[in-house]
Protein backbone atom coordinates (compact mmCIF):
# COMPACT_ATOMS: atom_id res chain seq x y z
CA UNK A 1 0.00 0.00 0.00
CA UNK A 2 1.73 3.51 -0.94
CA UNK A 3 0.82 6.56 1.04
CA UNK A 4 -0.71 9.44 -0.62
CA UNK A 5 1.64 12.57 -0.01
CA UNK A 6 -1.70 14.70 0.38
CA UNK A 7 -3.05 12.93 3.38
CA UNK A 8 -1.57 14.27 6.39
CA UNK A 9 -2.42 12.77 10.03
CA UNK A 10 -3.83 15.18 12.64
CA UNK A 11 -0.62 15.28 14.69
CA UNK A 12 1.35 15.88 11.53
CA UNK A 13 -0.95 18.85 10.63
CA UNK A 14 -1.17 20.51 14.52
CA UNK A 15 2.97 20.69 14.51
CA UNK A 16 2.85 22.14 11.23
CA UNK A 17 -0.07 24.87 12.48
CA UNK A 18 2.16 25.05 15.67
CA UNK A 19 5.57 25.77 13.90
CA UNK A 20 4.06 28.55 11.92
CA UNK A 21 2.65 30.55 14.80
CA UNK A 22 6.03 30.23 16.36
CA UNK A 23 7.59 31.67 13.04
CA UNK A 24 5.34 34.21 13.24
CA UNK A 25 5.62 35.22 16.52
CA UNK A 26 9.59 35.12 16.09
CA UNK A 27 9.62 37.26 12.92
CA UNK A 28 7.67 40.15 15.14
CA UNK A 29 9.93 39.76 17.71
CA UNK A 30 13.17 39.59 16.18
CA UNK A 31 12.75 43.07 14.47
CA UNK A 32 11.57 45.20 17.62
CA UNK A 33 10.61 48.70 16.50
CA UNK A 34 12.66 51.50 16.62
CA UNK A 35 11.78 54.15 19.48
CA UNK A 36 9.77 57.00 17.43
CA UNK A 37 11.07 60.26 17.66
CA UNK A 38 9.59 62.81 19.86
CA UNK A 39 8.26 65.84 17.79
CA UNK A 40 7.05 69.13 19.26
CA UNK A 41 4.41 71.68 17.56
CA UNK A 42 4.22 75.23 17.62
CA UNK A 43 1.17 76.44 20.18
CA UNK A 44 -1.00 78.93 19.04
CA UNK A 45 -1.61 80.08 22.63
CA UNK A 46 0.32 82.27 25.16
CA UNK A 47 -0.86 80.12 28.29
CA UNK A 48 -3.73 77.31 29.66
CA UNK A 49 -6.62 78.25 31.44
CA UNK A 50 -8.40 74.94 33.17
CA UNK A 51 -11.93 75.61 34.41
CA UNK A 52 -13.62 72.88 36.59
CA UNK A 53 -17.02 71.54 35.02
CA UNK A 54 -18.19 70.48 38.35
CA UNK A 55 -18.22 73.30 40.01
CA UNK A 56 -19.53 75.41 36.94
CA UNK A 57 -22.54 72.57 37.22
CA UNK A 58 -22.79 73.08 40.76
CA UNK A 59 -23.47 76.96 40.14
CA UNK A 60 -26.16 76.10 37.51
CA UNK A 61 -23.98 77.89 34.66
CA UNK A 62 -24.43 76.63 31.30
CA UNK A 63 -21.53 74.74 29.76
CA UNK A 64 -18.64 77.07 28.74
CA UNK A 65 -19.98 80.29 30.58
CA UNK A 66 -16.72 80.79 32.43
CA UNK A 67 -14.97 80.62 28.85
CA UNK A 68 -17.55 82.99 27.19
CA UNK A 69 -16.83 85.46 30.01
CA UNK A 70 -13.17 85.72 30.24
CA UNK A 71 -12.55 85.42 25.95
CA UNK A 72 -14.91 88.15 26.18
CA UNK A 73 -13.07 90.34 28.47
CA UNK A 74 -9.83 89.15 26.53
CA UNK A 75 -11.33 90.64 23.67
CA UNK A 76 -11.63 94.05 24.93
CA UNK A 77 -9.09 94.28 26.68
CA UNK A 78 -7.02 93.38 23.73
CA UNK A 79 -8.57 96.11 21.86
CA UNK A 80 -7.64 98.55 24.11
CA UNK A 81 -4.10 97.30 22.82
CA UNK A 82 -4.72 97.42 19.50
CA UNK A 83 -3.15 100.49 18.23
CA UNK A 84 0.42 99.85 20.20
CA UNK A 85 0.46 95.83 19.70
CA UNK A 86 -0.29 94.33 15.99
CA UNK A 87 -2.88 91.71 15.35
CA UNK A 88 -2.35 88.69 16.26
CA UNK A 89 1.23 89.35 18.67
CA UNK A 90 -1.45 89.34 22.12
CA UNK A 91 -0.71 85.19 22.82
CA UNK A 92 -4.01 84.12 23.86
CA UNK A 93 -5.05 81.91 26.59
CA UNK A 94 -6.76 78.37 25.66
CA UNK A 95 -9.86 77.60 28.09
CA UNK A 96 -10.34 74.18 28.83
CA UNK A 97 -12.94 73.06 30.93
CA UNK A 98 -11.53 69.53 32.90
CA UNK A 99 -13.18 67.37 35.58
CA UNK A 100 -12.84 68.17 39.39
CA UNK A 101 -9.66 70.13 40.08
CA UNK A 102 -9.90 69.67 44.02
CA UNK A 103 -11.69 71.98 46.03
CA UNK A 104 -14.99 72.64 45.79
CA UNK A 105 -15.69 75.96 47.26
CA UNK A 106 -19.71 77.06 47.59
CA UNK A 107 -20.87 80.05 45.58
CA UNK A 108 -17.52 79.81 43.43
CA UNK A 109 -15.97 78.00 40.83
CA UNK A 110 -12.49 76.49 40.91
CA UNK A 111 -9.89 77.69 38.03
CA UNK A 112 -6.25 77.13 37.44
CA UNK A 113 -3.85 78.67 35.33
CA UNK A 114 -0.06 77.02 34.76
CA UNK A 115 1.17 80.28 36.94
CA UNK A 116 -1.45 79.52 39.64
CA UNK A 117 -0.41 75.46 39.69
CA UNK A 118 2.99 77.05 39.68
CA UNK A 119 2.60 78.30 42.98
CA UNK A 120 0.63 75.10 44.22
CA UNK A 121 -2.65 77.60 44.01
CA UNK A 122 -6.18 77.02 42.37
CA UNK A 123 -7.73 80.18 42.19
CA UNK A 124 -11.77 80.39 43.35
CA UNK A 125 -13.48 82.66 41.10
CA UNK A 126 -17.02 83.92 41.70
CA UNK A 127 -19.19 83.22 38.23
CA UNK A 128 -20.96 86.93 39.27
CA UNK A 129 -18.24 89.17 39.59
CA UNK A 130 -16.43 91.73 37.35
CA UNK A 131 -15.35 89.85 34.53
CA UNK A 132 -11.75 92.00 34.92
CA UNK A 133 -11.14 91.62 37.99
CA UNK A 134 -11.74 87.59 37.07
CA UNK A 135 -9.26 87.95 34.52
CA UNK A 136 -6.79 90.16 36.56
CA UNK A 137 -6.93 87.13 39.00
CA UNK A 138 -6.25 84.46 36.54
CA UNK A 139 -3.81 86.26 34.31
CA UNK A 140 -1.94 89.50 35.67
CA UNK A 141 0.68 89.67 33.34
CA UNK A 142 -1.71 90.17 30.47
CA UNK A 143 -0.62 93.47 28.05
CA UNK A 144 2.22 95.15 26.77
CA UNK A 145 3.66 96.61 29.96
CA UNK A 146 4.01 93.54 31.86
CA UNK A 147 6.60 93.16 34.21
CA UNK A 148 8.40 89.70 35.01
CA UNK A 149 8.36 89.01 39.20
CA UNK A 150 12.29 87.99 39.92
CA UNK A 151 13.05 84.36 41.35
CA UNK A 152 13.14 85.09 45.09
CA UNK A 153 10.57 87.93 45.19
CA UNK A 154 8.00 88.68 48.07
CA UNK A 155 4.35 86.97 47.05
CA UNK A 156 2.05 89.22 45.82
CA UNK A 157 -0.42 90.18 48.89
CA UNK A 158 -3.98 90.29 47.38
CA UNK A 159 -2.94 86.48 46.68
CA UNK A 160 -3.79 85.45 50.57
CA UNK A 161 -1.91 83.26 52.57
CA UNK A 162 -0.56 79.80 50.89
CA UNK A 163 -1.92 76.44 52.40
CA UNK A 164 1.19 73.73 52.18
Amino acid sequence: MTRDPNDETRADSKARRAQSRTAKRAGTEAAPRAPEKIRYARAKFGDVVLVCTKCAKRQGLPKGYIRTVLKQALKARAGAFEERIPKGRIPKPRLVEVGCLGPCPKRAVAVATTASLAQGRIVLVDPSGDPDAILDALLPDFGPKATLTPPGAPEDDRSGSRIP
